[in-house]
Order: C-alpha cells, then sequence, then structure tokens
C-alpha cells in the first residue's frame, strides 16, 4: 500500500482537481478498496447464483432419468429463477449498501488525511444500511412503479389488437385496432420519455445521499432535502461531472465486449460445421473456449474492482468540494485565491469558521451537515490525530499557513475609523 500524501486541491475544484483526489486517495488505500469490493462482488455473485442452483435442483430428478422434465416442474423452476432473481437483486442490493458505505467513509477519511483500518471503518460506518435501507426500497418501488406506468398503454392496445385479429373483425375494425395500437405505443414512448427526464433530474439533485447517509449520518427524508440541497444552483456542474467519469468507466467497460466480439465468433465458426448439439458439448468441452470465458470474466472482475471505488472516491471528493463551496459562500472564482479561505488547505482541514462551532455561535453545520458534537465522529477539535498518528506540522506534511480568516468582532468594527 503506498504512503504517499493524499494530494486533495483546495476548492472550487475543478474537473481535473477532483481526479487528482479521486486517483490519490485510490492510490493510498487500494488494499481496503480491493477488499471491500472483492466481498461485495462475491456477495452479489452468490445472489445470482443461487436461484440458479435452486432451480437445477428442481429439475434434477428428470434430468438425472434422461427423460425431459414435466411442464409443471418447467414452470415451477422458471417460476424460481425469475423470483429469485428479483430477491436476489433485492436482498444482495441491501447487503451491498453495507460494502458502499464502508467504501464512502473510506474515501471521505483519505481526503481528510486519515486512514483507519478496515475494523475501524466498521465503526465509523455503523448505522449506514439502516439510514440508507429505506431510500433503496423507495428507490425500487419508484422503479417497479414507472415502468408499469409505461408499459400498461402499450400491453393494452397490444392485447386490444390479438383480440381484434383473432376474432376476424372487419377491415374498419381491424384498423381502428392498429390506430388504438399505435396509439397506445405513442403514449408509451411519451411516459418514457417524461419518466427519464424525471429520473436524470432525480439522480442529479441526489447524487450526494449516500455521503450525506455516511457522513453526515442522516437519513430518510432529511437525507434527501439535504442532499437535494447541496445541488442547488450546481445542478449542470454536478452533472458534467459525473458524465465525464461515467464516459470514461464506460470506455473501459467497453474492453470486456470487444473482446467477446473478437473471440466468440472465431469459436462459433470452429463447431459451425457440427450438429447444434454437438457443437455445445465441442464449445463445453474445449480448452480454448474455456481459457476465453475466464479471461473474460476476470477482466470484467478486475475493471469492476477499480471502478466501482474509483465512483465512490469521485463523488465523495465532489462532495466534500461543494461542502466547502456552500461555507465559504458566493465568491468569484477567478479572484478566488484573493478570498479568505480559498486555496489555503484542502477541503476537509478544520478550520476556525469553516465546519467547527466558534464560541458564541449556535451549534450548526459541521465540516458535512448538522453536528452533535463539536465533531463529526465525537473528538473534539485540536484534539491528537486519531488512529495514533503523531501530529505533524500541517496538513500531509505542509507547514501551518496563515491564521485562517475571522471576521472583526463588532467593538472593533465600530471602534475603528
Amino acid at each position: 500500500m503506498s504512503t504517499a500524501p493524499v494530494q486533495v486541491p483546495p476548492s472550487p475544484m475543478s474537473l481535473g482537481d477532483v481526479f487528482t483526489a479521486t486517483f490519490s486517495v485510490f492510490r493510498r488505500r487500494i488494499g481496503a478498496f480491493l477488499g471491500i469490493t472483492v466481498l461485495q462482488q462475491l456477495v452479489m455473485l452468490v445472489a445470482i447464483v443461487v436461484p440458479l442452483v435452486l432451480s437445477l435442483i428442481v429439475m434434477l430428478p428428470g434430468l438425472a432419468v434422461n427423460s425431459a422434465p414435466s411442464q409443471s416442474t418447467v414452470v415451477v423452476a422458471m417460476l424460481g429463477i425469475f423470483g429469485g432473481f428479483f430477491l436476489a437483486v433485492l436482498i444482495g442490493g441491501i447487503v451491498s449498501l453495507y460494502f458502499d458505505g464502508l467504501m464512502v467513509v473510506c474515501a471521505n477519511e483519505a481526503l481528510q488525511g486519515r486512514f483507519p483500518t478496515v475494523a475501524e471503518l466498521r465503526v465509523l460506518s455503523k448505522g449506514y444500511v439502516g439510514r440508507i435501507v429505506g431510500l433503496y426500497l423507495l428507490a425500487m418501488l419508484a422503479y417497479l412503479v414507472s415502468v408499469t406506468l409505461v408499459a400498461l398503454p402499450m400491453i393494452f392496445s397490444f392485447v386490444a389488437f390479438l383480440a381484434a385479429a383473432l376474432n376476424d373483425s372487419s377491415s374498419s375494425s381491424a384498423t381502428d385496432t392498429a390506430l388504438a395500437l399505435l396509439g397506445g405505443l405513442a403514449v408509451t414512448v411519451i411516459l418514457l420519455v417524461v419518466v427519464l427526464v424525471g429520473a436524470f433530474v432525480i439522480t442529479v439533485k441526489v447524487a450526494y445521499v449516500a455521503q450525506v447517509c455516511a457522513v453526515e449520518r442522516l437519513s430518510g427524508i432529511a437525507a434527501l432535502r439535504r442532499a437535494w440541497g447541496l445541488t442547488k444552483g450546481a445542478f449542470w456542474r454536478t452533472f458534467g461531472y459525473l458524465f465525464v467519469f461515467s464516459l470514461i468507466a464506460g470506455a473501459a467497460q467497453q474492453v470486456v465486449s470487444v473482446a467477446m466480439n473478437v473471440f466468440v465468433p472465431a469459436v462459433s465458426s470452429s463447431t459451425s460445421s457440427a450438429s447444434s448439439e454437438s457443437a455445445v458439448l465441442s464449445m463445453l468441452r474445449s480448452g480454448t473456449f474455456t481459457l476465453m470465458v475466464t479471461a473474460v470474466a476476470a477482466v470484467s472482475l478486475i475493471i469492476q474492482l477499480v471502478i466501482v471505488p474509483l465512483r465512490h472516491t469521485f463523488v465523495t471528493a465532489m462532495y466534500g468540494d461543494q461542502v466547502r463551496r456552500l461555507q465559504l459562500g458566493p465568491v468569484d472564482h477567478a479572484f478566488a485565491m484573493n478570498v479568505p479561505g480559498y486555496g489555503q488547505q484542502a477541503y476537509g482541514y478544520p478550520q476556525a469558521g469553516y465546519g467547527y462551532p466558534q464560541p458564541g455561535q449556535q451549534p450548526g453545520y459541521g465540516p458535512y451537515g448538522p453536528a452533535t458534537s463539536p465533531d463529526p465522529y465525537g473528538q473534539a477539535p485540536q484534539a491528537q490525530p486519531p488512529y495514533g498518528q503523531q501530529p505533524g506540522p500541517g496538513m500531509y506534511g505542509q507547514q501551518p499557513g496563515p491564521a485562517p480568516y475571522a471576521p472583526p468582532s463588532a467593538t472593533g468594527a465600530h471602534g475603528q475609523g
């Protein structure tokens, strides 16, 4: 594991600054990230494989005696596959939330110069699943309702069209039915566009909800409101940063598709002259085919092991930068270096006036939200660094900078001049 200091450019961060912070954190915590992601992928793999295994067990007695399974057995197996996949996605997704919380907290801590162990990450992320699981179930419900609403007009018009065709109706009636089918298709397309636009807006507006639940420890509607408020006035910048990251990640994932497009036709052509049954057996027994499938699966897994933690780190860096922007207030960023608070320290470093309630002030938002104690994790400011680290001269080995800006007192302001 790298021991190089994490490079977190000061706010406001450009897109390049966010990528710099993301890759710096990933290099420093690569061991923790890969370990967490491997466990997450294993959980999802088990959730997907279990329904297939159970369905195979149902059909195994018939296959053992070389007889075709009965229709009822096939129906039960198919219901088991589809129902099992639905439950697998639901349960696997909930379990996967736990690992998402670990990665978000790991990225947030590293961005602030702290590097807890996995055991310490488990303590810091305690309660994350309970805070976000309601939102996850709400998103699943919204997805099912949206798909149903979009599909219903098309389904009803298609059923009416089939009924008219089977009844051998007159040409005029058939024409009306065809028009109804086209109308249902048009309504479905319109609803699909509305749903996609709504999903796009909501996804960008609540892009930081995982970070809010993990770092600020909010849940439910409070977390949604906080995440929604963070992107106020920054919608297109948030979308642009996420869009660029998605393009890069998608380009990396295309490597797997290219590999499949190159190797699968080559293997299929070598067995095309044989019968379909012997071709399948030959492909299954082929060492080249097995090696190809293993290589593609390995590349796909490696890409996921890298992209998943990078995405969490990237969004967490965006989140921290946005919090700092809101704390510092509206600023002409072209002259940000002349404004107190900008360009002095990385976003997560505690400064007087930014992040911790000052004497005489009401406790409000800490570095990332409502603080129930002077520090979001219950530590007093200016205490010894956590996790046994020795106090250094400054963040990441830098010398202490100038004293943070504090507004003049009311007495001083009126006494001068």
